[in-house]
């Protein structure tokens, strides 16, 4: 073979490996704008000295488009009739405007004032109007005439549109019932929610609570109780051993969805992670969190697949948003998963770290 023939050769080589990589990128689609998001809690605001500003300006470069935060209910308003303290709330939105992010909040606690058992941590409250008065508020401080914007001119306008109501009220620890029936009551507290949101803001979505373990039969049970026309978006919270099985819960989600006739409305996945936790944390004794998790590697490769499908399946599902759980973790102890499975690891003295995870979500945002 001659020198030109090699050449000739090694040149259809290269073309066709450049042109199956193409057709391999250009068979996973971009995903929906604002797909990329990040719960932000735990180490991040457990009182140790986080340089906040550094954290977010961090999660915009590393391509978070939504951080989901808990508006604490009852920190804002611990007292009947008192005007409530933004300054918390406050804190985060400025945050977001100034980092170019946006926020999902999750209006969530209430204060023993308005509580059906008082003192009982996930209590409901008593009233469905005490909980929809404080989302009022909100929206007129943070939505699109929001006075928040009025009194910070420096910030980029960034208003709150989305409003998440509860979370996991199916469980215990965050909706008590004596009897276990949360739905019905769930559900009033989301019609009042949604009416006094759109009162103050008709263009703001309204996000159902994230419904864990099986979320599709716990919207059912949602359905059942009266929910439809109640929401905007559906959402789901699910912890797995498989990205797969994360598309699995979102179609079944799906199948839910549209059977109610809710065709239309878009799935979000508020909660979502592979905790780096295997030789930190003893074993789980249940089999399900024993395959839940892994290594600093693995929980990279799952984060990439799990985008990955995320994008495949966005259009057929009409899913919107992929929430990983969570920023930030301390990386320390031996009793929680949660505690490693963060995209940055914050020391004692709130010394951030990356983890392998963190570039395997910068790359996954980029694609």
């Amino acid at each position: 073979m001659s020198r030109m023939q090699r050449l000739i050769a090694l040149a259809v080589i290269a073309a066709t490996l450049f042109a199956a990589a193409s057709s391999a990128e250009a068979a996973t689609p971009r995903a929906p704008k604002g797909f990329f998001g990040v719960m932000w809690d735990r180490a991040a605001m457990d009182g140790r000295p986080v340089d906040t500003d550094a954290q977010w300006a961090l999660m915009s470069r590393s391509g978070v488009e939504s951080a989901r935060v808990v508006f604490n209910w009852a920190q804002a308003q611990p007292e009947a009739g008192m005007q409530p303290d933004f300054t918390q709330i406050d804190a985060k939105v400025e945050l977001a405007a100034r980092n170019g992010i946006d926020l999902l909040p999750v209006v969530l606690y209430t204060p023993d004032w308005a509580a059906t058992y008082p003192a009982r941590h996930g209590t409901p409250p008593k009233f469905p109007s005490y909980y929809a008065a404080f989302v009022t508020q909100l929206v007129r401080r943070y939505g699109p005439h929001g006075t928040f914007w009025d009194e910070r001119p420096d910030l980029p306008r960034r208003p709150l549109r989305d409003w998440q109501i509860w979370n996991e009220p199916h469980f215990d620890f965050y909706w008590y019932t004596p009897e276990g029936s949360w739905a019905p009551e769930y559900v009033k507290l989301l019609r009042a929610a949604k009416n006094a949101i759109r009162a103050a803001d008709p263009g703001a979505r309204v996000v159902l609570a994230g419904f864990a373990d099986a979320s599709w039969k716990v919207l059912t049970a949602a359905y059942k109780a009266g929910a439809r026309g109640a929401f905007d978006v559906a959402s789901i919270n699910l912890f797995t051993g498989k990205p797969g099985f994360v598309m699995t819960a979102a179609r079944l989600t799906r199948h839910v969805l549209n059977r109610a006739r809710d065709f239309r409305k878009p799935i979000w996945v508020t909660e979502t992670t592979f905790p780096a936790a295997k030789g930190e944390v003893p074993v789980p004794e249940k089999d399900w969190q024993r395959r839940w998790y892994t290594t600093k590697s693995g929980m990279a490769s799952r984060l990439t697949e799990l985008y990955r499908l995320g994008a495949v399946n966005a259009k057929r599902l009409r899913l919107r948003r992929i929430y990983w759980y969570t920023w930030a973790s301390s990386y320390l102890g031996r009793d929680d998963l949660f505690d490693y499975s963060g995209l940055v690891s914050l020391g004692d003295d709130g010394a951030p770290t990356a983890q392998p995870a963190l570039r395997a979500y910068r790359r996954a945002s980029r694609h």
